[in-house]
């Protein structure tokens, strides 16, 4: 069976950066299983494996665009330290989790800290990037 839009599909990757260095990798765990069509993956996996069968194995490089998308600035904000619960340890690198508006939560980096200010970045950590993937598809249903 190929791989078209509603199929739940299994398989493994590998991901690397622009430097070739690995990111993620399901190589040595369990496979990844999603639906074909329903935006579970990202848009260039889905775009890349669609139409392939069980024991198609490729490597892709897959454009920031159709990755996580470019890096929005208007997602790089700042707010000063006393905005912070005390249990939120402030350091660059972790993570602090908010609402927005709509009583969504939204993940931020922290990705600088001067005297007054702590910035935050809620861009995907891989956007901006291009991203080379390895695939296996096992199984297609």
């Amino acid at each position: 069976m190929r791989i078209k839009k509603g199929s739940r599909v299994s398989f493994h990757y590998e991901l690397k950066d622009e430097s070739g260095k690995v990111i993620d990798s399901t190589f040595d765990g369990d496979p990844v299983v999603y639906i074909q069509g329903e935006g579970e993956i990202i848009e260039g996996l889905e775009e890349f494996m669609e139409g392939e069968e069980p024991g198609f194995e490729a490597k892709v490089t897959i454009e920031a665009e159709k990755a996580y998308g470019p890096v929005n600035d208007e997602l790089i904000v700042y707010a000063g330290p006393e905005n912070f619960d005390d249990n939120v340890e402030i350091v660059i690198g972790s993570e602090v989790e908010t609402e927005d508006p709509d009583g969504n939560t939204v993940i931020f980096r922290i990705i600088d800290i001067d005297e007054d200010k702590v910035y935050l970045d809620g861009n995907h950590p891989l956007a901006g990037q291009t991203l080379d993937y390895r695939v296996e598809v096992l199984e297609v249903h």
